[in-house]
């Protein structure tokens, strides 16, 4: 096992930064990682007890994916836009992803009506209005799993998609 030496500014005198104080916090997380990892049931069991709280959520299932279904074009498809539908017993979402790093997403939700979608990622989440008639947009956003939680409009009880890999 390799030693590692943290070299630390004097606290008590106010010589430590912000900066320099998560860098420090960052190397001990690293180093706690490699020592001493979650157990996998462990986290196992942190994401199950992490759906209960979504427990009053209708989920939306995957039903089309654009790049899945077009497998057999994969060597001509260009960088083009992604397009997803996910369908719960009553609701339909469809959205479009487009983008490189930070993508952009353009949806609809079928019934139309206004409400709100939170689009959850890697980087926390953002809420963004829908419209009367069910659109919404939402850009900037990393790259990595997203999910959307949709309320209001012409759902009855929020609706979540599944996690998809941007």
């Amino acid at each position: 096992m390799s030693e590692e030496r943290i070299e630390i500014a004097s606290v008590s005198d106010g010589g430590v930064s912000e900066d320099e104080l998560d860098q420090l916090m960052a190397q001990l997380g690293s180093i706690a990682n490699r020592l001493d990892p979650v157990p996998a049931a462990v986290r196992e069991a942190a994401r199950a007890a992490f759906a209960w709280c979504t427990v009053d959520a209708e989920l939306a299932a995957l039903t089309f994916d654009s790049w899945a279904d077009d497998r057999a074009l994969v060597g001509v498809r260009g960088g083009g836009a992604r397009q997803l539908t996910f369908e719960a017993e009553k609701v339909i979402v469809e959205i479009q992803l487009s983008g490189g790093p930070t993508a952009s997403l353009v949806g609809q939700i079928v019934p139309a009506g206004a409400g709100s979608v939170e689009v959850r990622h890697e980087g926390g989440s953002t809420t963004v209005d829908v419209d009367a008639l069910g659109r919404f947009t939402a850009g900037r956003l990393p790259g990595g799993p997203l999910s959307l939680r949709c309320s209001g409009g012409g759902t009855a009880v929020p609706v979540e998609t599944e996690w998809v890999a941007v």
